[in-house]
């Protein structure tokens, strides 16, 4: 088996908030770790404000985490310096949501695919040219396009030169962040058939976030569950979703539309509402909404245990849990 192509370990954020003349500490990451592997594709899943994007740019150092570390390729990027991040990201790249966000309007798309190229390569503007035309190709998209602005393009093909730019120093790993929320479900299916097609030409490991659980399953190899900052569950997407062993992750996967015209959930219910993050106790975070609670998830957070061969949970009653949605939660 392969080594890791990007190593996480502990990545922790925190922002302070001063109101009313008051600091208060809000925790949107909280110790974090994965790993991926060349041509592996792990999914980050849970709800708005879970901590999903916050832990993919503390990832790629968009923003700067409060700690853990970050290894890519076999080297440090948690230690550098912001000025030395631009060779880093030969190795690295991201995928954002609207990519209307992130292209400049005002430049055309040939401009938008040499400047990833100018920074980090050498090769001269005819050989960025024909470099250029090779990455539309990649995303297929014609020649034609490099003349054109984004504002010309539709929303798909937007995506689909976000990615190009993305690719243009050939990174090793790519952080995905919903890059088919903001499409059509037609395009949404062909954008992630360009995905999967390019993952196997180019072994690229993806760290894919998504709330969409329908794309989850299609594409990902393994998932985690991110709530309040923090994983709840990891483990092979297949066994997850048959079997989640958190009830956290159990109304996820009930409480989601899903596709299949056959599928059919008990649906688990969560009380209350999401707890604030300045203040979410000492106990389990989902505690004060959970029917399965018990006095000892309240006492301590429980930490993420190993509850089978390649799947953890953080949950003191997860065989009880899992008995119960082997019998009704089969979504084969």
């Amino acid at each position: 088996m392969s080594a890791p192509v990007l190593r996480v370990q502990n990545l922790h954020k925190e922002f302070r908030i001063r109101r009313n003349g008051q600091t208060r500490v809000l925790t949107a990451v909280d110790d974090v770790s994965l790993e991926i592997r060349p041509g592996e594709t792990v999914a980050l899943v849970g709800e708005s404000g879970s901590g999903k994007s916050t832990a993919a740019r503390c990832i790629a150092r968009l923003v700067d985490p409060t700690g853990g570390t970050i290894d890519v390729a076999g080297a440090s990027l948690s230690d550098l310096p912001h000025r030395q991040l631009g060779a880093a990201y030969t190795d690295i790249q991201m995928v954002f949501q609207d990519p209307n966000s992130t292209l400049n309007p005002r430049m055309s798309i040939r401009q938008i695919l040499h400047e990833p190229l100018r920074l980090h390569t050498r090769l001269s503007r005819r050989d960025r040219d024909v470099r250029a035309r090779d990455l539309l190709n990649s995303v297929q998209l014609p020649s034609e396009f490099l003349d054109r602005y984004s504002w010309q393009l539709s929303g798909g093909q937007r995506q689909r030169i976000g990615i190009a730019r993305a690719l243009a120093v050939d990174p090793k790993v790519l952080l995905l962040d919903e890059p088919t929320a903001s499409l059509d479900v037609s395009v949404r299916g062909q954008v992630l058939e360009l995905l999967d097609e390019l993952q196997r030409e180019r072994e690229m490991a993806y760290l894919f976030i998504s709330h969409d659980l329908d794309v989850v399953e299609r594409i990902a190899d393994r998932v985690m569950v991110m709530y309040l900052g923090g994983i709840v569950e990891t483990g092979p997407t297949r066994d997850v979703f048959h079997a989640p062993a958190h009830p956290y992750t159990r109304a996820l996967l009930t409480a989601a539309p899903r596709i299949d015209p056959e599928h059919r959930a008990e649906r688990f219910r969560l009380t209350g509402e999401i707890p604030s993050p300045f203040d979410t106790g000492r106990g389990c975070p989902l505690s004060g909404r959970c029917p399965l609670v018990q006095d000892s998830c309240r006492a301590a957070k429980p930490p993420l245990l190993q509850i089978a061969p390649a799947r953890t949970s953080a949950c003191p009653v997860v065989p009880p849990i899992q008995s119960h949605l082997t019998q009704h939660l089969s979504l084969a």
